[in-house]
């Protein structure tokens, strides 16, 4: 059955609370200082968490280069790590108003098509790139006059890494699609799932 047509505005805030949902759902960036606790699984969903996540703990932001991503984008990014005990991995602009990139990760057994078919995957464009030594890989796109979101998802073996990115009017789409994919590279290539 076909979705319905949203306003732009109506878009927006749905890209914007996806963004969030997704964010939760891959356990990036909140208060948790447990930063290698598995977050819960997506709802419905009747597969485990990996046991092997725990003693797995990174940061995503091992494997980002900025500058590349910087230059893919065409807009300066700065890194930010958080802390030991309260591990975040995003890539900020260096000029207000430019997009952001939020990076988080998940250990989960049952690869990403699983946990793709129980997620609430916002509505938008979806396309799978062919990322080198990616398992899988997906793509959501939600563009408005407002915004422009994109929430990606890497699968290397039992590792489920997510990129989202956030370019509020004006954007260049093209320009933030480049910048993930290098971003999607970067990981799978920085680190493989077991």
């Amino acid at each position: 059955m076909p979705r319905p047509e949203r306003s732009p505005a109506r878009a927006t805030r749905a890209a914007l609370a996806a963004v969030a949902a997704l964010l939760l759902f891959a356990g990036c960036g909140g208060e948790d200082p447990e930063p290698s606790a598995a977050p819960p699984l997506p709802a419905g969903h009747a597969g485990v968490a990996s046991p092997s996540g725990a003693a797995a703990a990174f940061n995503p932001c091992d494997a980002v280069d900025a500058d590349a991503v910087s230059a893919a984008l065409g807009s300066p990014l700065r890194l930010e790590r958080g802390t030991t005990t309260n591990v975040r991995c995003s890539l900020l602009p260096a000029e207000e108003g430019k997009p952001t990139f939020e990076l988080s990760y998940l250990w989960f057994d049952d690869g990403l098509a699983a946990a793709w078919e129980t997620m609430d995957v916002p509505a938008g464009r979806v396309r799978t790139p062919r990322i080198p030594g990616a398992d899988d890989a997906r793509v959501v796109v939600n563009e408005s006059a407002e915004a422009y979101a994109v929430s990606a998802f890497l699968q290397n073996g039992t590792l489920i890494q997510t990129v989202n990115a956030l370019a509020l009017a004006p954007y260049d789409g093209p320009r933030v699609d480049r910048a993930v994919e290098t971003l999607l590279t970067q990981l799978s290539a920085g680190r493989h799932g077991t």
